[in-house]
């Protein structure tokens, strides 16, 4: 496959046996189509320095003024500066998901059994965690980086010395896109095999397992935190005759599928840009889809960014949006 996050998916319903066949509930209610939004302005795109199908996966606006990527064909991280200068650093095992940690570091975890350190000099420290698949991590509570292990069906925590403790999820579980630190302070996790949204706490206890209003052949992907308080998620179906959707969960864990998108859009990560909005990407189409949050309306840009497929997105130093193709970046302005 050529990009990690259709692949994860088709992997996910490999391994779960098919999403429609294990829905833990909800409605199925079919939602109107979302409107189109006028489309985002592109202000550069950038290919130079990039390995070729490098599969920019996943971004994170680093401390160095830099938009980091996570190139997960390439075993790879690059940093762009806002003037589009590439530098790529080697790391081990494809790596996914990238935060910025508490001690101002940049860590990545990824298909390699490794969650590695990289100072902003792109100095590489890694950490194992045996059979660990690690495509969601994020600086969390107890001053410490929480990660969904794939691989293992587990939630962990490594703190910035590399001691990693981790915790079991429910059976079935497979948390193989992105989490969010909650306003409770607990973190979320979209669990794609059992159909739910699990409310962690910082001691690594599942508090809930929120699966009502999920509709059925739908997996939770990816999800974040808006300025209002509720969390706002990603949703891959099973089946190219189901609707892809948009979700939003309260803190009480009351789920609305707030937009329905085109079968097999592969909508992937999902970030909060200047605006206070939710923005994500959608591997297929090449679109960019927007959460305005004082409304909970989904749009969607029309038509899309370009001719590659899209995966990783971050809300830069400079006020715009930077989306990661296979193998090209693009600078959004909004």
């Amino acid at each position: 496959m050529s990009s990690t996050r259709l692949w994860l998916s088709l992997v996910a319903l490999t391994l779960t046996g098919g999403l429609a066949a294990c829905s833990s509930g909800g409605s199925s209610t079919a939602l109107a189509p979302v409107p189109s939004a006028p489309p985002p302005s592109v202000a550069a795109v950038f290919t130079s320095g990039i390995t070729a199908s490098a599969a920019l996966d996943d971004a994170v606006a680093g401390p160095d003024g830099r938009i980091w990527f996570t190139e997960f064909n390439a075993s790879k991280v690059a940093a762009v500066t806002t003037g589009g200068a590439v530098t790529e650093y080697p790391v081990s095992g494809q790596p996914c998901g990238i935060a910025v940690g508490p001690d101002g570091n940049l860590w990545t975890g990824g298909y390699g059994g490794t969650i590695a350190k990289i100072t902003t000099s792109g100095t590489v420290t890694g950490y194992p965690v045996a059979g660990a698949h690690v495509c969601g991590i994020i600086s969390g509570p107890g001053g410490v980086l929480w990660f969904a292990d794939y691989g293992n069906a587990k939630v962990g925590a490594i703190t910035t010395g590399g001691a990693v403790t981790e915790y079991a999820l429910p059976p079935g579980a497979n948390p193989y896109g992105g989490i969010a630190v909650g306003s409770d302070g607990n973190v979320w996790v979209p669990d794609g095999g059992n159909h739910t949204i699990l409310q962690i706490s910082p001691l690594g206890t599942v508090l809930h397992a929120y699966g009502s209003g999920i509709s059925a052949g739908e997996a939770p992907n990816f999800i974040v935190e808006a300025s209002d308080g509720n969390l706002y998620f990603t949703e891959d179906a099973s089946s190219t005759s189901i609707q892809d959707k948009v979700g939003r969960i309260t803190p009480a864990g009351v789920i609305t599928e707030i937009g329905t998108l085109a079968p097999q859009s592969y909508p992937n990560e999902i970030r909060i840009g200047k605006d206070g909005n939710a923005y994500f990407t959608e591997y297929s189409s090449a679109k960019l889809g927007k959460v305005t949050i004082a409304t909970g309306t989904v749009s969607e840009s029309s038509p899309g960014l370009g001719p590659t497929a899209n995966s990783a997105i971050a809300a830069g130093p400079d006020g715009r949006l930077w989306i990661g193709g296979f193998q090209t970046i693009y600078a959004l302005s909004y």
